[in-house]
């Protein structure tokens, strides 16, 4: 399943604004790479309510299928159109659901990437470990 042009128009833009709007960086550096990231910027409502309008958008167009957040990480489901996407366009949706849940727990330091149709993880995301891991 391929995003139509305005779908992925709306996705990119929803991108920008979180990230111009949480002054994050989307590109980790190799200098970066396997340090903590900061958070002190994060814990700003306004912030979080954008990241929380991303998450539900991302849902509601089809690119996460849902989110467990149960235990000490999150789980990510998601479907054909997120596997779809390009690795970089897979790790700003991951960024953004990271920053989410890490600044309502700071303990959750991954998130697992969930095949919908297997149930058997197939990624992971933290920007402490060198950001995606895709099997």
């Amino acid at each position: 399943m391929n995003l139509s042009v305005r779908g992925r128009w709306f996705f990119r833009l929803g991108l920008i604004l979180v990230f111009f709007s949480a002054n994050a960086d989307a590109q980790t550096s190799t200098a970066t790479a396997t340090a903590p990231i900061s958070t002190a910027h994060r814990g700003d409502p306004d912030i979080q309510q954008k990241r929380l309008a991303f998450i539900k958008n991302a849902v509601a167009l089809g690119f996460i299928i849902g989110i467990e957040d149960s235990s000490p990480v999150t789980r990510v489901r998601v479907g054909q159109k997120f596997i779809s996407f390009s690795s970089e366009e897979k790790e700003d949706i991951l960024n953004v659901i990271w920053a989410y849940y890490k600044t309502e727990d700071p303990q959750k330091n991954i998130v697992l990437v969930i095949d919908q149709k297997s149930g058997k993880k197939i990624g992971e995301y933290s920007p402490a470990t060198g950001g995606l891991k895709m099997k």
